[in-house]
């Protein structure tokens, strides 16, 4: 007999938020620490500060926000985390004059600058620190919303962690917002994820090819994934500290500890409203996508096709071609970019979005009709002169880091 769930199948999500801080020239500031303990009154790495819980990451500079417990409104969520945000900015600015910036990545950040985190949980961050060079921008420049949803019993699980292998591909279309790194645009729209991909190649089985391989139970779930990658850590010295479901690094893993499954290719976006609304879309389409399969209207394609999709739409973004054979069947879609497909698929599920949240749906709409939060600001720069670039990535992140503060979309 399976074992009761804690939450039934997609009955709640959680949701985490992270930003850098940063100082007035947007140098990222390892004040993380010190916030805490000013909130606080006294030394610790976590904070519950009314509805939300802030908590670190490995580097110091990094700050996360989230909810303590998964809930069903997501709307009550973004004016929680929104509250929480606001209260952190006050305190950075009053005590350092520093402040959260949102996006994927720093634009201007050195990551040879970075630090690990020296209070609760520094055994663990030494332990990755020994094993790969951490002051990379795939460790010290990456900022992302998990999407924590619960996966029910054992049938369900496997058809929850199916369906995201199916989806999840696109999701950097809608996402991603990383066009800059080091003062420059990258080469690639969603840059985070990228660097992500990359930053534990010395162990390739850890974040495989992030796209996760489809999953027949969650015993062979545990003996395939995480044995393997256990394997892999036993020989190395040291590095039994990291021997834990969360080293998987794949972009969607299986958190047995809660009962859920966590994704993380999604950039966070410039104000909670909008990683809320990605939030409402990814599970609407999971719902649709989980009964396509239930009812055999939709099989699992080639797992090398999904891995190709996946890499198209990191580097090009919603104009990306896509096979997606799984998708345009089902949808009826005869165009190849990533955007026609999302297009169709947000029309199938809006009457599975509930009514509190159907107000996300034209921002979702804007990000597939307008382009992601990269493509446009990556428009933003290349219609500035060369000379005057600079200058103009400056004020175009100012003006995402009031939209983080007010939670107003950015407009352009």
């Amino acid at each position: 007999m399976n074992q009761q769930p804690r939450y039934r199948l997609l009955e709640v999500t959680g949701i985490e938020l992270e930003y850098p801080v940063v100082d007035a020239e947007m140098r990222s500031r390892p004040l993380v620490e010190g916030l805490f303990r000013k909130i606080a009154g006294r030394p610790t790495s976590e904070v519950e500060y009314g509805a939300v819980i802030f908590s670190n990451e490995m580097a110091s500079h990094i700050f996360e926000a989230k909810i303590p417990r998964p809930e069903h409104s997501l709307t009550s969520m973004e004016r929680k985390l929104v509250s929480g945000v606001r209260a952190a900015n006050a305190v950075l600015r009053s005590e350092w004059g520093a402040r959260l910036l949102p996006t994927g990545m720093n634009p201007f950040m050195d990551p040879a600058d970075g630090r690990t985190w020296p209070r609760a949980g520094r055994a663990i961050y030494q332990a990755y620190a020994d094993l790969f060079d951490v002051r990379e921008h795939g460790w010290m420049n990456v900022h992302s919303c998990h999407i924590n949803l619960p996966f029910g019993n054992e049938q369900e699980r496997v058809l929850l962690h199916n369906a995201i292998c199916c989806l999840l591909p696109y999701l950097p279309a809608l996402a991603a917002s990383s066009p800059i790194y080091e003062g420059k645009l990258g080469p690639n729209v969603c840059n985070r994820l990228a660097f992500y991909g990359g930053n534990q190649k010395r162990f390739p089985r850890i974040s495989g090819q992030v796209v996760p391989e489809y999953m027949e139970s969650s015993r062979q779930y545990r003996r395939d994934i995480l044995g393997a990658i256990y394997e892999d850590l036993r020989r190395v010295p040291g590095a039994e500290r990291l021997r834990h479901e969360w080293i998987n690094s794949r972009g969607a893993i299986m958190r047995f500890n809660r009962d859920a499954i966590e994704i993380r290719v999604l950039d966070v976006q410039e104000c909670p409203k909008m990683d809320l609304a990605l939030a409402s879309f990814v599970r609407a389409a999971l719902k649709f996508m989980m009964q396509a399969l239930r009812d055999g209207e939709m099989s699992l394609p080639e797992h090398g096709l999904l891995v190709g999709d996946y890499d198209a739409v990191v580097e090009r973004g919603s104009r990306a071609r896509v096979a997606a054979p799984h998708l345009r069947r089902l949808l009826g879609v005869r165009a190849r970019a990533a955007r026609d497909v999302l297009r169709e698929l947000l029309v199938r599920i809006e009457p599975l979005v509930p009514a509190g949240e159907k107000h996300y749906l034209p921002l979702v709409g804007g990000l597939i009709e307008s382009g992601n939060l990269s493509e446009r600001m990556r428009g933003q720069i290349l219609r500035t002169r060369a000379a005057s670039r600079h200058g103009a990535m400056r004020e175009m992140y100012e003006e995402l880091a009031l939209c983080l503060e007010m939670n107003a979309p950015w407009r352009h």
